[in-house]
């Protein structure tokens, strides 16, 4: 839609320069009157229309400052955070019509000249934020020589914080941890969190949940533990089944970031 407007205006606009010269010789001076006035009147006209009812403009892509960044809170809504940096971010990831977008913003005056900037949504609510380089340095340095036992220890305890405290109606069934063997990398790992959702719902509304958790999951673990490589969420529902697996959601860590790489469901949210 934003781009037939700017066509058609762009049209106008060489209607009304064919109608300025047109004014010279006298044979066609009237009809050039009335090709300008009337192109620079539909200008005026896609002008108001844009501004006050379809607000198509060109929005600048923003950067973020250190100062700015720290006024950005959680619970803010995009467009509170588009009003404090001044535009948009560079890029948005969206999975899929349920799942909550992702934006990337560059670094402005970090101490790390690529600096960037992460912001995960939830229901157009800020849930979670992100810097690498802007205020602290980027670590991407390997995990340490501590032992297995304690890496795996403290992955599994950092998940269940993290579902207890971001993730409401919600209860850890089980959680594993396992060294990620399909990597070169030291000290990467594969978390396999099982889950319950349980408070009773509609079938659209308990998929749509579980795919909205699956996602602030996979953005919180991926920022608070970088020895997590892989996530894989197991969803049940006891009010729909209390034995079936309803939901399978894969994460693979990109960069700073998860992504999904699969998604399963059962017969019972197919529908």
């Amino acid at each position: 839609m934003a781009l037939f407007i700017s066509l058609f205006a762009g049209f106008m606009v060489i209607g009304a320069f064919i109608g300025v010269l047109m004014l010279i010789p006298r044979k066609t001076t009237k009809f050039g009157i009335r090709l300008s006035l009337i192109c620079i009147v539909i200008l005026l006209s896609i002008g108001f229309i844009n501004k006050f009812f379809l607000k198509y403009e060109t929005e600048s892509v923003a950067t973020i400052t250190p100062g700015e960044y720290k006024k950005i809170r959680e619970g803010m809504t995009y467009d509170e955070v588009k009003k404090i940096v001044g535009g948009k971010a560079k890029s948005e990831h969206k999975i899929n019509k349920y799942s909550s977008p992702d934006y990337d913003f560059d670094g402005e005056d970090g101490i790390e000249s690529d600096s960037t900037v992460f912001l995960h949504f939830v229901d157009n609510k800020l849930s979670v934020k992100a810097e690498y380089g802007l205020i602290t340095k980027s670590d991407q340095s390997e995990i340490d020589d501590s032992p297995h036992e304690k890496v795996t220890d403290n992955s599994k305890d950092k998940i269940k914080e993290l579902v207890s405290e971001y993730l409401h109606n919600v209860s850890v069934e089980d959680v594993e941890v396992n060294q990620d063997l399909g990597t070169d990398k030291n000290g990467q790992y594969i978390a396999l969190v099982h889950l319950s959702f349980d408070l009773k719902n509609s079938l659209a509304r308990t998929k749509k949940m579980i795919e909205l958790y699956s996602d602030d999951l996979a953005a919180r673990t991926a920022i608070d533990d970088k020895s997590v490589n892989e996530l894989t969420v197991f969803w049940k529902a006891p009010y729909i089944d209390e034995n079936e697996t309803l939901a399978k959601i894969s994460y693979k860590r990109s960069g700073e970031k998860m992504r999904v790489s699969e998604i399963n469901y059962s017969q019972s949210l197919n529908y």
